[in-house]
């Protein structure tokens, strides 16, 4: 397997929510690679991730992800005015609040993270920020 390969099945596996021993683990056994190689990989993710999973403009993928919430929350409300089955209405009513929530978390992260650093550059600089 190459190296893009191996970077990707990490993405994957960090994705499903395996930690990081365990993927490095499972990746060194499973690819006959070492674990230095495997932890190198996490290590250097900050070049790498962006350009394997095309991540090259911040605001685009912004985007993207606030449309594939959207999309969610819509098909979730298809499914609560279709279905007949109340416990399929309430599972469709969950779907859409937890889209809504994360809809929000996504688009106000980018200000939080910007007032955030804007705070960081005042510490450094030793302004006092109450």
């Amino acid at each position: 397997m190459d190296v893009v390969s191996r970077r990707l099945e990490l993405l994957k596996l960090e994705g499903l929510g395996f930690s990081q021993a365990e993927i490095v683990k499972e990746l060194s056994s499973k690819l006959n690679c070492s674990e230095r190689t495997v932890y190198s990989d996490f290590e250097s993710r900050a070049c790498w991730q962006p350009i394997i999973q095309s991540v090259v403009n911040p605001e685009a993928v912004l985007l993207k992800v606030v449309n594939r919430y959207e999309q969610i929350y819509r098909q979730a409300s298809v499914r609560l005015l279709t279905a007949s089955n109340e416990l399929a209405q309430l599972g469709a009513l969950n779907t859409m609040l937890k889209a809504n929530a994360a809809l929000f978390e996504t688009a106000v992260l980018p200000e939080v993270l910007s007032r955030l650093k804007e705070l960081e550059e005042k510490a450094r600089k030793g302004v006092f920020v109450p």
